[in-house]
């Protein structure tokens, strides 16, 4: 699905990711994860295309056959639109303040996807039906609703589309510890019941044990562990991925 060869990142001459590898297998969540200032969101940055001003990525990362880190802004638009969808840390962020959600959602899905907006309105409240979400929020703005409705209404989004790869960066790290489980349930049932390939970017090793299938741990720009969950749990090899394990108790 997306196979990342000797990604390196570099910002006013300061190297922020150093030769990472690691490969995401489709119909699995995989997890990415470390400390803050470790490189895994400047790593999903440059898997999107949306490094920030003076930031260079060399290296490859092949998904569905494209270098993602090679290919023009206009090849890596209509990649995102066909094939990726994204949740950010803070959903929030996401949403235009002063644009009632229907709008907003339609960009974000029925748009994508060529459908007109009686057909959006017909899968869109389905959609919303079945995440305990009422239709009726379509017509409230993005201040009205709070953190964990928004979270799910970009899940709703997911499930509209049907991407190829979700890309999760942070998504609980703004929510109470009973939102993230819900958060968390949701994305599990979308990878069981649309097998979508997910990527889960977070600092949490509960949500990589009761979430991913495979892990990749980085430390200071590198990885310096990938494996499957269950078998990194039990048998770490890295001494980082070691402490790290040993603060969870």
């Amino acid at each position: 699905m997306l196979k990342v060869d000797h990604l390196s990142i570099e910002i006013g001459g300061k190297q922020i990711v150093d030769k990472s590898s690691f490969f995401v297998p489709r119909g699995k969540i995989t997890s990415i994860i470390g400390e803050s200032g470790s490189g895994k969101s400047m790593t999903v940055s440059a898997l999107l295309g949306i490094l920030p001003p003076g930031a260079k990525a060399t290296g490859k990362a092949v998904f569905n056959g494209k270098n993602l880190i090679a290919v023009s802004d206009k090849e890596m638009g209509e990649i995102r639109k066909a094939h990726l969808f994204t949740i950010f840390q803070d959903a929030a962020n996401s949403f235009n303040s002063s644009v009632k959600m229907r709008h907003q959602l339609y960009e974000f899905s029925g748009r994508r996807t060529g459908d007109s907006s009686q057909q959006f309105q017909m899968k869109m409240k389905a959609i919303l039906d079945e995440l305990g979400l009422s239709a009726e929020i379509v017509e409230q703005y993005p201040f009205e609703l709070s953190g964990g409705m928004l979270q799910r209404c970009m899940i709703a989004c997911a499930l509209y589309v049907e991407p190829d790869l979700l890309i999760a960066d942070e998504p609980t790290s703004a929510l109470d510890m009973v939102l993230q489980q819900e958060f968390i349930g949701l994305l599990k049932r979308l990878n069981e019941k649309q097998g979508t390939t997910i990527l889960l970017i977070t600092h949490d090793l509960d949500i990589v044990a009761e979430a991913a299938h495979e892990m990749i741990v980085m430390r200071q720009g590198e990885v310096v562990e990938t494996g499957n969950v269950m078998t990194v749990f039990e048998r770490p090899e890295h001494p980082y991925t070691r402490r790290l394990l040993e603060s969870r108790f």
